[in-house]
């Protein structure tokens, strides 16, 4: 039996068979390791490895090719624009600028039922004068011009996704329906959008580059599988619209079944936690099928950058247990119950965790597990232990799992 091949064993007895849980204040940390593993990360960086599958098999296709491609780490960025979607499935594609003292938000918001429009959303740093407009226009043709105070009441008419954590200063939602589908084809065509915004007896304009959105966009489509939909924003078809790969977001613990938040309490005081943080945490259920669902969701309050959460497993019955992953440590693989950061993606069902050694980022310890029937497989672990203040991407991380190899 190869050394790979026994080590896969190893670590998936020890995510099926329950092993013994590594508590998290029985171990001191590293400024770059969570609490719960102390991984070795390799010598050098290391080619991506190839897809596993739930039995932590190496994925073929009968050639040296790989029959899929594992995801980034991290979303994409296109020009000025960021991507993202919350564990829920809801997903926003963002642009940010600073001009001088004004900064000024604006994303395009798709939450994951089929019929949900795109919402757009505005959110400026300072208090926009009530008797005054705000102005928009793509390349120097204005778009619209609408009254603060008319925009302040049509918030009312507008219902906020649930779980959409809206950004600090003051947001509005633009006029939804065919105002906002016309606005977003404007930019669509143009190369910049400029907002005039009535700041005290000011006039400020606020200039954002539009490059890079019809990419983002087109990720937004391809995240949600709207692809040749009818309610797609860019991949636009015939077919039926549906709903997106998506979990249910949990945004009051009082609202947990008793016997999920018992077992979500039993660990490390998981439930001490201010229920107006727990609700911008992301918390979710995510349905696996009729009888089962996982419950992600924090285990007590975040520190500076970490925030830990703990996956609960919950059948028809309704008996709930807590769920172990597995890491790698300069021993082997170990088991834990903390996933720092925590990411869920319905339509892979993977979660993905980074424990930040330090404020930025250039340091640390990154996770991504793959359900099985009866638990999480690690497929990917890679780690960066020297905190020295470079921002390294995540994606330039060296592997720690799948172990790499001498070649033949």
């Amino acid at each position: 039996m190869s050394f790979c091949l026994f080590r896969s064993l190893i670590l998936l007895a020890a995510i099926v068979c329950g092993p013994v849980i590594v508590a998290a204040e029985e171990t001191t940390a590293s400024p770059v390791n969570p609490p719960a593993a102390n991984p070795k990360p390799t010598a050098s960086k290391s080619a991506p490895p190839p897809p596993v599958t739930e039995q932590g098999q190496v994925a073929t296709s009968g050639t040296d090719e790989p029959t899929n491609k594992l995801r980034p780490r991290t979303p994409p960025t296109f020009e000025r624009w960021s991507v993202h979607c919350t564990n829920s499935g809801l997903c926003t594609a963002s642009t940010f600028l600073r001009d001088q003292s004004v900064w000024v938000d604006l994303r395009i918001v798709r939450d994951w039922p089929a019929e949900a429009p795109p919402l757009l959303r505005i959110t400026a740093n300072a208090a926009l004068n009530g008797e005054k407009s705000i102005s928009l226009s793509v390349d120097n043709q204005q778009i619209d011009e609408i009254q603060i105070a008319q925009l302040r009441e049509s918030q009312q008419a507008i219902s906020a996704p649930a779980g959409f954590r809206p950004l600090g200063g003051e947001g509005f939602w633009y006029p939804a329906g065919p105002t906002t589908s016309s606005l977003i084809r404007a930019m669509l065509s143009g190369t910049t959008l400029s907002m005039d915004l009535p700041i005290g007896d000011q006039n400020v304009t606020v200039r954002l580059p539009l490059a890079g959105l019809h990419h983002s966009l087109t990720w937004l489509d391809e995240q949600q599988n709207r692809q040749n939909t009818r309610n797609a924003i860019i991949l636009t078809g015939n077919s039926a619209a549906k709903n997106a790969p998506h979990a249910l977001p949990v945004l009051d613990p009082a609202s947990l079944p008793a016997a999920v938040s018992e077992a979500w309490d039993a660990n490390r005081f998981c439930s001490d936690i201010d229920p107006t943080i727990f609700t911008n945490l992301d918390a979710v259920i995510a349905p696996i099928d009729e009888k089962t669902k996982l419950y992600l969701l924090p285990c007590g309050a975040p520190n500076a950058y970490n925030t830990p959460y703990v996956a609960l497993h919950s059948v028809a019955d309704g008996k709930t247990r807590q769920l172990p992953v597995a890491r790698m440590s300069d021993q082997g693989p170990i088991a834990t119950e903390l996933i720092y950061n925590l990411r869920w993606n319905a339509a892979t069902r993977e979660l993905d965790g980074l424990y930040r050694g330090s404020g930025i980022g250039d340091c640390g310890v990154w996770n991504r597990w793959r359900w099985t029937s009866s638990g999480f497989a690690l497929i990917e672990e890679a780690s960066r232990t020297t905190c020295d203040g470079k921002e390294t991407p995540l994606q330039d991380w060296p592997l720690t799992w799948p172990a790499v190899t001498a070649s033949k």
